[in-house]
């Protein structure tokens, strides 16, 4: 239970104290068991009775809100069904976005071995998509861009094999597409029937293929369609109007209790504690709750930045996103952050809370409604809770078996880890919202920049120059270091809006890969993502049309960067000027 306390220090450290002793854990367990009732589709009954319910839990806590609606274009299997042609069933589930519908698909199976290798040479991915045609392929392959290549390959359909033990197939998705696609997007929706299926299924299948020909027929039974959802979102104002946002989805596979039931249970306890102690923020807080992340590939979070645009370019300083909370086992935290808050930052929380020195930090992903990279916020959290190597039973986020499968129950949550991850991200949004200046290391975060360039130079084939792109790096760095000593020397100064243009756009440059306007697709990421994969794909494909169009990228990805850092630093050269 809790303790009234009555605040007015500014301090994060004092504000933290502030909101942990709001904090009851009662009703955090009460609310997740509601959840529990509801399997929380985007755009269902169950779904917007979760909206309900967090209305009502709001209103009587008095915390003023807004509720937005949307349309998404959603997508849920019904069934599935594999038989072979002896006659026995292999168990299946229909990845979201597969063929909406497919009666009896008959063929013959093949076991795709060149899955096993993600380092294939030319030839050999010649002759592996070459052996698609009319075949059902069985795959370690997965994913929106693999599942393309399938299909316009001539493949009747993809079978990939999860990587878990124990008979667990985890709901997929194969849209490459970000949110709702545009127009010119569409296109990239595969029309390819693709489900999932065990690993132990697969196994036996790829044993029974090196002994026959193996044929089968496949079911597939999708629900994909336009839905309308609301989305309740919480303003709490603080003494400015930039805002940090925290944030985390609410639609589920099935009960979805840790993913993501348990982070929802803990934003809404969050808005009561910060709004409890509103006059306390120096900077304001945002909390929202999105729909469309399973289900529709983050179409909540997407839209919600394409309407908000303006607003989020101006003001939204951080985003803290809670996802995959309170799982049992997840006995460590892995600091996964676009790293412009220097990481110190969360090394001193992890250490705080888990009594253990942090390992280096991750890189952030483009995942998990990681959708606001184009709007120029510096700080992107999200906390990574998993086994340590040893403890550690399967592959999936969190190390948990049971991610986005029916198994994801009540007994797979762990109340001290939940509270432990309550109360690490709200010392990162106190830190956040009341700290003096606004926390972001920009000479750390520039040398990383530059160490992961060079890392990336030393791949590069002849013709693949980067000294252009290093220099300027360089001079941004110079830039920056002026611009530093000038915030030190006048800590009164209120620079977040100047901070956000300067750490926003360089967090841009390095986790995306085109306009502010837009968004990237969803394939695995990294810093300067389109320059290493031009790179990679010129040395595996050498002397192909292939290389050289990865050539044409990397010179394009190359010059967007050197000519957004001299806007940079003609920008920080002005600022200074007019200071």
């Amino acid at each position: 239970m809790y303790m009234e306390t009555t605040c007015s220090f500014i301090d994060g450290n004092t504000l933290y104290e502030c909101i942990n002793n709001k904090i009851d854990v009662d009703r955090i367990l009460a609310h997740i068991e509601k959840m529990n009732q509801w399997h929380r589709y985007t755009g269902t009954p169950d779904g917007e009775a979760f909206v309900d319910d967090l209305i009502r839990r709001l209103d009587e806590y008095d915390i003023p809100y807004e509720i937005e609606t949307y349309q998404a274009y959603a997508s849920i299997p019904v069934k599935s069904s594999l038989t072979l042609s002896n006659g026995d069933d292999v168990r299946t589930i229909a990845d979201v976005y597969s063929a909406d519908t497919t009666d009896d698909l008959y063929g013959q199976i093949i076991y795709d071995h060149w899955s096993e290798n993600n380092n294939n040479t030319p030839e050999e991915t010649a002759i592996r998509y070459a052996a698609f045609k009319n075949k059902i392929v069985l795959s370690h392959s997965s994913g929106g861009e693999f599942a393309n290549e399938v299909a316009r390959y001539g493949g009747l359909a993809l079978l990939h094999i999860n990587k878990s033990k124990g008979g667990y197939i985890h709901h997929s998705n194969i849209s490459p597409v970000w949110g709702t696609p545009c127009i010119n997007q569409m296109h990239m929706l595969c029309v390819l029937p693709s489900v999932g299926i065990s690993l132990e299924d697969g196994d036996k299948l790829i044993n029974m293929l090196d002994q026959q020909d193996v044929y089968a027929t496949l079911n597939v039974k999708m629900n994909t369609r336009i839905v309308t959802t609301r989305m309740p979102i919480v303003n709490i104002q603080g003494n400015s109007d930039k805002f940090v946002l925290l944030h985390g989805h609410y639609d589920s596979w099935y009960e979805g209790i840790t993913d993501n039931a348990a982070s929802d249970a803990i934003l809404l306890e969050l808005a009561r504690a910060f709004y409890a102690n509103r006059d306390s923020l120096k900077r304001s807080i945002r909390i929202a709750w999105w729909s469309g992340h399973s289900d529709a590939r983050y179409a909540g979070s997407t839209w919600y930045c394409d309407t908000h645009w303006d607003e989020l370019n101006k003001k939204c300083v951080a985003s803290i996103n809670l996802d995959l909370t309170g799982c049992k086992c997840a006995n460590q935290i892995r600091a996964r952050t676009a790293c412009m808050e220097g990481e110190s930052f969360t090394a001193n929380l992890i250490k705080e809370f888990t009594g253990v020195d942090a390992k280096a930090y991750i890189p952030m992903i483009r995942g998990a409604d990681q959708s606001f990279w184009g709007v120029h916020i510096p700080i992107h959290i999200m906390f990574k809770y998993e086994p340590t190597d040893e403890t550690r039973v399967s592959p999936c986020p969190s190390g948990g078996p049971w991610w986005h499968t029916d198994q994801d129950t009540l007994d797979k949550l762990d109340v001290n880890i939940l509270l432990r991850d309550l109360r690490i991200n709200a010392k990162a949004v106190c830190l956040i919202t009341n700290s003096g200046a606004l926390p972001v290391n920009l000479i750390e975060f520039i040398d990383k920049v530059e160490k992961c360039l060079i890392s990336i130079q030393k791949e590069t084939p002849d013709g693949f120059g980067m000294q252009d792109v290093l220099a300027s790096i360089g001079n941004v760095k110079s830039a920056c270091t002026i611009l530093v000593e000038c915030i030190k020397d006048n800590p009164s100064t209120d620079y977040d809006a100047f901070l956000k243009s300067v750490a926003g756009e360089l967090v841009r440059l390095v986790y995306s890969a085109g306009s502010m306007y837009q968004q990237d697709l969803s394939s695995p990421y990294q810093p300067f993502g389109i320059i290493a994969s031009s790179v990679k794909t010129a040395k595996n494909m050498h002397g192909t049309v292939l290389a050289l169009c990865a050539k044409t990228e990397f010179i394009r990805a190359c010059n967007r960067i050197k000519g957004q850092c001299d806007a940079i630093q003609k920008m920080i050269k002005c600022y200074m000027t007019m200071a």
